[in-house]
């Protein structure tokens, strides 16, 4: 009997763990991070409704730590949903991102849009890169 115990605990160690690992990231979790705005989801849409994800202009983007910034866009990316005007929307159409480095270098660009495309998991729909 102690055995069975055992191994009824553990199973359900391992499934709390499960659990754990499985649940979605919420905007509670990473309000810091949200208030940084380093990404946003605007409410904008494209034509056929995709979402737009904007980064813009922040002279401190290369200085967010790694995990903040694949956990927001983790978060953007990942919601089943997208409240828009109070109307709940499916997001399985993809998405659009937009990238404002008007006042950075072509390699900080370059650098910015490998660490995008490292964190995006769905394949973005569009991505407009703005350089005036």
């Amino acid at each position: 009997k102690t055995a069975g115990l055992c191994s009824l605990s553990l199973r359900l160690c391992a499934d709390e763990i499960m659990q754990q690992e499985i649940r979605p990231l919420l905007a509670t979790d990473i309000i810091e991070q949200l208030h940084r705005q380093f990404a946003l989801l605007s409410g904008g849409r494209g034509k056929d409704g995709a979402p737009i994800i904007t980064f813009p202009e922040n002279s401190g983007f290369s200085e967010v730590p790694d995990e903040d910034f694949l956990n927001v866009v983790t978060y953007l990316t990942n919601s089943k949903y997208s409240i828009l005007s109070g109307i709940l929307f499916p997001c399985f159409i993809g998405f659009i991102i937009i990238i404002d480095r008007r006042k950075d270098k072509w390699s900080s660009v370059k650098a910015s849009l490998n660490r995008i495309a490292v964190s995006v998991q769905q394949s973005a729909e569009k991505i407009f890169v703005f350089l005036f």
